[in-house]
């Protein structure tokens, strides 16, 4: 008996200890992906016949390696507004076009602005 009642009050004990320890959430967040790469016009075929996904627009951004290397490149933003899918392409100087990331349910956003409300 007397052995449960000592258990007992070390589980008590220690619970906050765990409980802080899994509730506090990452500072920051990093992915290391694989992009899939291939000759542009290629690339662009394949969004535009399999998907049928049209430009959307283009832009310029930049990506980092696994060494925290910069690069920029031009973006371009393909989706199908049927369907909903979206790619999204960068496009290298060196003539090289990997994809970044795709997805589905693509909608044009028309909620509040993100810094109005409190994440």
């Amino acid at each position: 008996m007397l052995r449960i009642l000592f258990l007992a009050l070390m589980l008590c004990l220690l619970a906050p200890i765990v409980s802080a320890q899994t509730t506090e959430l990452p500072k920051e967040k990093r992915f290391f992906t694989m992009q899939s790469c291939d000759d542009p016009r290629k690339m662009a075929g394949l969004i535009m016949r399999k998907y049928k996904e049209e430009p959307l627009f283009r832009g310029q951004g930049m990506q980092f390696n696994i060494n925290g290397q910069m690069y920029w490149s031009d973006m371009m933003y393909f989706v199908n507004q049927e369907t909903g899918s979206w790619s999204l392409v960068a496009l290298f100087k060196d003539g090289i076009a990997c994809l970044v990331a795709n997805g589905r349910a693509f909608e044009p956003y028309n909620g509040p602005l993100l810094l109005e409300e409190k994440l």
